[in-house]
């Protein structure tokens, strides 16, 4: 399966089932997380899509009239580049937590323990309601959308603003289809791969090999292949060991130990 269940498992999980009714070999590694989502996390993602939504009307109301062909094509240039920096921002996101911190992490410490248990059961990503998958994210993009809506009045920075941050905060659950079987996937996330705009199975499958050192963006997947090419996270890992001496999981195979949690219901 893309679901990447081991093969002993897979006959009995080709469909897959709600999160309410995950047994406990698809739950999550990480003590106390939930595939459920809670009114906290709808609210949560409520209050990010009404700001995405303050932030079309007020693009709507301070864009100027399209009198040009360069007024198209500026336009479309934001929102590609608005796009284009989600991808690239969800890889650096998604390197970082793969590669640095612990559970112990101020801050980060939980995503970066989930990000872990990702990677030895992600199976269960594909059993995560949509809010509960998109809470986190939606948190981090709430005050830049808010800054957007309260600050900024130039439509191409607009544009771009709520292009990057809507589909920052939907990387997860973008990441979330990349999981699943092409027969098990929503429609609408099959057409999304299939159109080259939603990061394909086949690109994110890459990721899921130890020591998950490339393939690390996850909305299109479009950088993945210009920034693995030109070594961009190896650069990286270089010069933040010449910083800090820390060497990245990449180099090291490190890997949690959850323990029993590895069972636990």
């Amino acid at each position: 399966l893309l679901q990447l269940a081991p093969a002993g498992q897979r006959k009995a999980t080709t469909r897959v089932q709600p999160a309410a009714a995950a047994t406990s070999y698809f739950q999550p590694l990480q003590a106390g997380d939930v595939l459920q989502s809670t009114v906290p996390h709808r609210l949560i993602c409520a209050a990010a899509l009404l700001l995405v939504l303050a932030l079309g009307v007020k693009i709507a109301i301070v864009a100027p009239p399209v009198v040009s062909t360069w007024d198209v094509l500026t336009r479309a240039l934001a929102v590609f580049a608005g796009y284009e920096f989600a991808d690239f921002g969800s890889g650096v996101y998604h390197w970082a937590m793969d590669n640095y911190g612990s559970s112990g992490t101020p801050i980060w410490g939980k995503q970066i323990e989930a990000f872990q248990g990702h990677h030895e059961r992600p199976w269960t990503i594909t059993h995560r309601n949509t809010c509960n998958n998109l809470h986190q994210p939606a948190v981090a993009t709430i005050p830049f959308l808010a800054g957007f809506v309260l600050l900024v009045n130039n439509v191409h920075a607009l544009a771009f603003g709520a292009v990057s941050m809507s589909f920052i905060m939907c990387a997860q659950e973008l990441h979330k289809w990349a999981h699943f079987t092409k027969r098990d996937a929503p429609a609408h996330a099959n057409l999304l791969q299939d159109a080259g705009l939603a990061v394909s199975r086949r690109a994110h499958l890459m990721h899921h090999k130890a020591p998950f050192e490339t393939n690390y963006c996850i909305v299109s997947g479009h950088c993945n292949r210009l920034l693995d090419s030109i070594g961009f996270f190896p650069a990286l890992e270089r010069l933040v060991y010449r910083i800090n001496r820390i060497e990245p999981r990449s180099w090291t195979s490190e890997r949690f130990n959850f323990g029993d949690a590895v069972v636990r219901r």
